[in-house]
């Protein structure tokens, strides 16, 4: 039995990549088993022995769509605001982002042209299809709606308010209290990023004044306050957003920069990097952070809002063996995002530098 075209180009980006032989091949070319839907990836993965994201960069290669990793990714309150999760779990998707007038969907099945209408006409956005395999979308859709959300600082500012209330000594926060999970202080700057990163903001923003501190996000490029706090429990909080960052909390008189990897200071499933920078101020040590969130830097080009003609003449710069592109402009603007969709659009398993007609 002939496969399909989409099979056959399924199986020969396997035995181009290395990851099957020629044999193996041969043997799905020439069975009279059926090789249609789902068929054929059980057989990949289960008697082959193909691992699942070599499957996926080798579908991805044959739909020529984008593959998207599902496996990396965590739903969040967010992830069903556009696409209500019922209507996900009847089509097989997964919304993975919104970028301005664009939703980025994860689908098995990206010849179901009636789904992507329907999400339009009910969304107003333009959608894009990355690919994802099946498994992975039934997987994720099967989780229970367990999804976080923000809880407010009020139950941490009661347990700030009794230990650093006006009727307490000045305390010297040692380092079991800057390290303890269940330390207010140690909870208030976990609560602070958790909270920014719920509101999709983009920088945080903690500023001494001479009575107070004041917290802001900044949302849309527009900073928001969120927290006002007196300055002890500011001092205190910077030495703690110093040891998560691996910067010296001795050191309050010249600027830092370090960085924070926050999945390893929380059980929620949220992998965010920080960029720190402290400086002191005039009524103590500020410091601001950005926020990188590791799952919306994937998008695919396309998803970015260049017009065809900028999209071409990008695409072929970016292909160039050397040179400079600059990405400018303020801040939220899509320079860090740009970059890492450059980055993974030129980054294929086939050829990682792809010039003078060969790879290396």
């Amino acid at each position: 039995m002939a496969l399909p075209r989409i099979q056959t180009n399924i199986l020969n980006n396997l035995v181009h990549s290395g990851k099957l032989s020629a044999d193996q091949a041969n043997q799905l070319f020439q069975s009279d088993a059926d090789m249609s839907g789902n068929n054929l990836d059980k057989v990949l993965l289960e008697e082959l022995k193909v691992a699942p994201l070599q499957l996926l960069v080798a579908k991805a290669q044959a739909y020529e769509l984008p593959p998207f990793n599902l496996r990396a990714h965590r739903l969040s309150d967010r992830t069903f605001e556009h696409v209500d999760r019922d209507f996900c779990k009847e089509h097989g998707i997964i919304p993975i982002s919104v970028l301005g007038d664009h939703l980025l969907i994860a689908t098995s099945d990206p010849f179901n042209l009636g789904v992507v209408s329907k999400i339009q006409d009910s969304t107003r956005l333009r959608v894009t299809a990355m690919l994802a395999l099946d498994s992975e979308i039934q997987a994720l859709l099967a989780e229970k709606d367990q999804t976080p959300v923000a809880v407010g600082f009020s139950d941490v500012m009661d347990s700030l308010q009794r230990e650093f209330g006006p009727g307490q000594e000045e305390l010297d926060v040692n380092d079991m209290d800057l390290e303890e999970e269940s330390a207010p202080i140690v909870q208030l700057a976990s609560r602070i990023i958790e909270e920014a990163y719920y509101a999709g903001g983009s920088d945080i923003h903690i500023e001494p004044f001479e009575n107070e501190a004041r917290v802001r996000v900044r949302v849309d490029g527009v900073c928001l306050e969120k927290l006002r706090i007196p300055p002890k429990v500011c001092v205190s909080l910077l030495a703690r957003l110093k040891v998560m960052a691996n910067l010296d909390i001795a050191e309050k008189r010249i600027p830092q920069d370090g960085r924070i990897v926050y999945k390893q200071f929380n059980k929620k499933g949220i992998d965010v990097d920080l960029r720190v920078a402290t400086a002191p101020l005039n009524h103590g040590e500020g410091v601001v952070m950005r926020i990188l969130d590791k799952q919306k830097s994937t998008l695919p080009l396309t998803a970015l809002g260049f017009s065809e003609d900028n999209l071409t003449i990008y695409r072929n710069l970016i292909q160039r063996p050397y040179g400079m592109i600059l990405h400018c402009g303020p801040t939220g603007s899509g320079k860090s995002m740009t970059l890492y969709s450059a980055l993974n659009e030129i980054n294929t398993p086939r050829c990682l530098y792809p010039h003078r007609g060969g790879s290396y």
